[in-house]
């Protein structure tokens, strides 16, 4: 009779132990979990965010004055507009351009400095007499001028080349530095200065162009 019987006592047995391992096993996951060994739950993973969804960079603040490309901060700037040689004589026109958004204000006679190719000053004297043989002007008085966004003006350069003194002449000169007025920041241009020994460059003052813009 016992043995008949015992083999449904083994499965029985068997039957308790598979529940057991079963529950201590989920138990074991739920401690794991709790303590953070266990995995996560998995999710789907989001994408990146696309460049539409990201908030707009925000934009460079506007500068203080709105100028062309290639204009000076000052909003002021001088190019050379023409050159002009007969027996000895050199006229060079300087022309001022307004090339910022707000008018300028200029009276009277731009600064000039002299510079050699190393950008030394050289010594010359700069007057401001006015001969309208050379400069194409009969009055030169200074006068105030107010120049409109694009507007210009012009002064001119004059000097002589002829070398009358055995002392020689000063250094030739390949640079020239000019100051629009007081105040404003100078401007730098290569130009080849062959003055003679008389050593004078003669700046005349600004004028308005008859033509506005460059």
């Amino acid at each position: 009779m016992t043995r008949r019987h015992r083999p449904a006592a083994l499965l029985a047995g068997a039957f308790v132990l598979l529940l057991t391992a079963v529950g201590c096993s989920d138990l074991r996951s739920e401690i794991e979990a709790e303590k953070g060994g266990g995995a996560a739950p998995s999710t789907p993973g989001q994408p990146p965010p696309s460049p539409l969804d990201l908030p707009p960079s925000p934009s460079p603040s506007p500068s203080a004055e709105a100028t062309a490309p290639g204009c000076p901060p000052s909003g002021l700037d001088v190019v050379i507009r023409g050159e002009d040689a007969a027996m000895g004589h050199r006229v060079v026109t300087l022309q001022l351009w307004n090339c910022g958004d707000k008018p300028r204000r200029v009276k009277g006679h731009p600064g000039v400095e002299l510079l050699d190719d190393g950008r030394e000053p050289i010594g010359v004297k700069i007057t401001h007499k006015s001969d309208y043989t050379y400069t194409g002007r009969r009055d030169d008085r200074p006068r105030q001028l107010t120049l409109a966004p694009d507007d210009t003006a012009s002064a001119v350069l004059h000097w002589n080349n002829r070398v009358t003194s055995l002392d020689g002449a000063p250094a030739p000169g390949a640079h020239i530095v000019v100051t629009p007025a007081p105040g404003e920041d100078p401007i730098s241009l290569p130009l080849p200065v062959d003055i003679g020994s008389d050593g004078t460059l003669e700046v005349t003052s600004w004028a308005a162009d008859p033509v506005s813009g460059r």
